[in-house]
């Protein structure tokens, strides 16, 4: 093998590097601005409406959301992702002020979210913006591709706390919500329900200091409704 041979096929090995690479960071970038215009178009929606009417909607975890996604723009420029640090996160009220946002999504196409909430005040380790992220995809998603009805549940489990969305679709875009989760030291799944979808989130719970949080549990069974206090 002459060197012009070998000189030629480095070439090719360090450009066919340089696409992967390259393919790789648009991927991440692509995905970051998905973040950004989900949170965005519900932050709108809201602003749209007469608050005043009685519309109480808690918009901060949109806000993480977006946080999470200008963190991951900023990291796509190197190839990679945003490594949030985690912190305790009372995962009911994070749970509550998702589904309350995607309410309103879920009404104008005639559906709504309805929150069955039994496993009480839950805190777990975890990055607040990546668990916003996971939930409010999917809750878009199904509102979108589910018809509109969508069920959140939360029960506890021997290994820590389970999240279930449910709706009438067929499950679409879990791969940012999968990815979301595992940062989050959880794992996602996804079943068939009926001639629908249950995506469930699994969890594991800590508590602060080892002891049980205060006893200031998310609403009952049904639509949402009053929010739990502020983290």
């Amino acid at each position: 093998m002459t060197a012009a041979v070998v000189v030629l096929l480095l070439a090719v090995l360090g450009l066919a590097r340089r696409v992967v690479v390259d393919a790789h960071r648009m991927r991440l970038i692509a995905e970051a601005e998905h973040e950004l215009r989900g949170p965005l178009q519900a932050i709108a929606l809201v602003a749209e409406l007469d608050t005043g009417a009685g519309c109480r909607v808690d918009l901060r975890v949109e806000v993480e959301r977006v946080r999470v996604a200008l963190a991951d723009l900023t990291a796509a420029r190197s190839g990679r992702r945003a490594n949030p640090s985690a912190e305790l996160v009372r995962l009911d009220r994070l749970v509550w002020r998702a589904a309350t946002a995607s309410d309103l999504a879920a009404r104008r196409v005639g559906g709504g979210v309805h929150l069955d909430w039994s496993a009480g005040p839950v805190t777990i380790n975890a990055n607040r913006g990546r668990l916003a992220q996971a939930l409010g995809n999917l809750l878009a998603n199904a509102v979108e591709h589910g018809g509109g009805q969508v069920c959140v549940s939360g029960r506890r489990t021997k290994r820590g706390i389970r999240v279930e969305v449910r709706d009438a679709g067929r499950g679409h875009g879990l791969a940012i919500a999968a990815k979301a989760v595992r940062d989050s030291g959880g794992t996602l799944t996804a079943a068939r329900a009926g001639s629908g979808t249950a995506v469930a989130i699994e969890l594991p719970v800590v508590e602060a200091d080892g002891s049980a949080p205060a006893r200031d549990t998310p609403p009952a069974p049904g639509a949402p409704a009053d929010p739990p206090a502020a983290a």
